[in-house]
């Protein structure tokens, strides 16, 4: 999927979930199994949880875009870091969280999957089975931040990561400028910066994000 250009929108993304869970296919199912047992042992951290697999996406003509998914086993996703790919393209969100002037940046955790050390827009987060991508972001942004939005979360773009392999669902929120930041688990730093001043180096989808946040 390398290659894909954002989804702009100008209206929630509308997710539609089947109840069939996803899995790989036969053959992949034994090294993956054995590679999230190595995973587990080194990090304990990691938990198998479960999360939105993408089937499909494509614009419904009227500024949005419908996201089609099943539930599916967050292992399937892990293991693909550094072990075999096995087609898992999970479901995300990532926030670009204004205060006045400033956007929220967070630099990843080591431990974390993917891009650990690197900076992004925080928070970010999966969308899990029953939540809405305004309700998964609301979520982390309360779990990794302490902070609420004093406005709905509002979806504005789906974009698509190359190296980490997820959709990813933008939305924007703001905060009340009193609010202070509480920091989570998953970020070993957080700072608000002006647009001219983001730190780095940064993920990759972060840098799509660059060219949105205007």
């Amino acid at each position: 999927m390398s290659g894909v250009h954002p989804i702009v929108l100008r209206r929630p993304a509308l997710v539609q979930v089947t109840d069939t869970p996803w899995q790989p296919e036969g053959h992949l199912i034994e090294a993956a199994s054995r590679r999230w047992d190595l995973m587990c042992a080194a990090n304990e951290h990691l938990f198998d949880g479960t999360l939105l697999q993408v089937t499909g996406v494509h614009r419904n003509g009227y500024a949005g875009a419908v996201i089609h998914a099943r539930p599916c086993a967050f292992r399937w996703y892990a293991v693909q870091a550094d072990g075999p790919d096995c087609g898992c393209r999970p479901l995300g969100v990532k926030g670009l969280v204004r205060r006045g002037d400033t956007m929220l940046m967070g630099r990843r955790a080591n431990w974390t999957t993917f891009h650990g050390g690197l900076w992004e827009f925080a928070p970010s987060g999966g969308v899990e089975p029953g939540q809405s991508p305004e309700q998964a972001i609301a979520r982390e942004l309360q779990e990794e931040t302490g902070l609420t939005s004093v406005h709905p979360p509002r979806a504005r773009a789906v974009l698509f990561d190359d190296t980490a392999m997820s959709w990813e669902v933008l939305m924007e929120l703001s905060v009340d400028e009193a609010f202070q930041v509480r920091q989570g688990e998953e970020y070993t730093q957080l700072r608000w910066c002006a647009a001219n001043d983001l730190p780095g180096p940064m993920t990759p989808v972060a840098r799509q994000m660059v060219m949105l946040a205007g």
